[in-house]
């Protein structure tokens, strides 16, 4: 289809000229100005999915809900943690604002689990919920993540690449009403239990995953790729190959009533990173900084520190033949039968990752 013509199909749909909130975060890779103004002109057909819905987005239009099956499992009530006074406050914001945005309510049943305040490396504090002893007694969902490795392997050959992120993701799903109480939390303030799906249950990312290959299934491993809430759209082709293509997937979306988040796009650009990798008409290399924290990862001292470095060097495995072999010497000081002692076939195994990509 012909730039004029997919103008003209656009301004069918829906209205083209009036920007959107917030349009001046929208990036876009593409330099030439028609190129531009065409996913500009895209993005305000589909303005629904970008409104600014504040702290909660509504919820999915599917009928799709998050269920807990914990057997014959006995409710528990786990002790409340004590939180320092700033601490405090910082629960007592987050429980307010997920109240006022209907991510949570009161709650009054014989569930509870207590809050962990996780510091980030900027140095702010991440609200979160204890679920350890739930998903201890919670059935598993084996729905199946994508492989990363495919994942990237179906990228080859692309030379533009659109990504889109959901605005609160998991917060666009309901808590089966049954299973609400499951989710409840402590506070010295009262009980509360979750309407959307929190983070940190077991099965949560199977339910995410689920409710996203269904929206966007005959489109994936074709037009997309989804890796949870993490959309990447995929051309061979010009710009008006991808623009079609992205309107395919954001006619799903819109569809599906679920909400996207404007600051994470990234339009129709010819590089791009997804998944630790970089993405780009050459093929798919794993991100420099991570060569990097690779390069100068220090000596391990302990098992756990070796887990750390196989962890992260694992990202060169679909480049390197013989990964595994190369890291034995390392993973066997994993083995419990096996005594601590760090030596020269250690050392090969730390620097071969990057001496075989050099």
């Amino acid at each position: 289809m012909s730039r004029e013509r997919i103008v003209e199909w656009l301004a069918d749909m829906g209205d083209t000229e009036t920007p959107v909130d917030n349009e001046h975060e929208m990036k876009i890779g593409v330099e030439d100005e028609d190129s531009r103004s065409l996913m500009k002109k895209l993005l305000r057909v589909y303005r629904n999915l970008v409104v600014d819905t504040g702290d909660c987005p509504p919820a999915t239009a599917l009928d799709v809900e998050h269920h807990i099956d914990t057997g014959d499992a006995k409710p528990m009530m786990l002790k409340q943690r004590r939180h320092a006074q700033k601490e405090d406050e910082v629960v007592h914001t987050n429980v307010q604002k997920m109240l006022s945005a209907g991510v949570i309510e009161e709650g009054n049943g014989a569930w509870g689990f207590p809050v962990v305040l996780v510091k980030k490396k900027d140095g702010e504090v991440r609200f979160c919920i204890d679920y350890r002893a739930l998903n201890a007694v919670t059935r598993k969902d084996a729905y199946p993540l994508p492989r990363i490795d495919e994942t990237l392997e179906s990228l080859g050959g692309a030379v533009l690449f659109t990504t889109l992120d959901l605005r609160s993701g998991y917060w666009q799903i309901r808590v089966a009403s049954t299973d609400k109480e499951k989710t409840a939390f402590t506070t010295k303030r009262g009980l509360y239990q979750f309407t959307r799906m929190p983070f940190g249950l077991t099965n949560a990312p199977a339910t995410f995953q689920s409710l996203m290959n269904s929206v966007l299934r005959g489109l994936t491993w074709l037009t997309c790729l989804v890796y949870l809430d993490d959309i990447v759209i995929y051309t061979r082709g010009g710009i008006e190959r991808h623009v079609l293509k992205v309107a395919c997937v954001l006619e799903r979306l819109s569809a599906a009533g679920l909400t996207l988040k404007l600051k994470k796009y990234m339009f129709a650009t010819q590089r791009m990173e997804y998944l630790g990798h970089e993405l780009s008409a050459d093929g798919v290399r794993p991100l420099e900084r991570l060569v990097t924290a690779v390069r100068e990862f220090p000596k391990p001292r302990d098992a756990t520190e070796v887990k750390r470095f196989v962890h992260l060097a694992g990202y060169y495995r679909r480049f390197i033949e013989g990964f595994g072999a190369m890291m034995s010497p390392m993973t066997k000081l994993l083995r419990k039968d096996v005594e601590w002692e760090w030596g020269e076939a250690q050392d090969d195994a730390l620097s071969a990752p990057i001496s075989t990509r050099d």
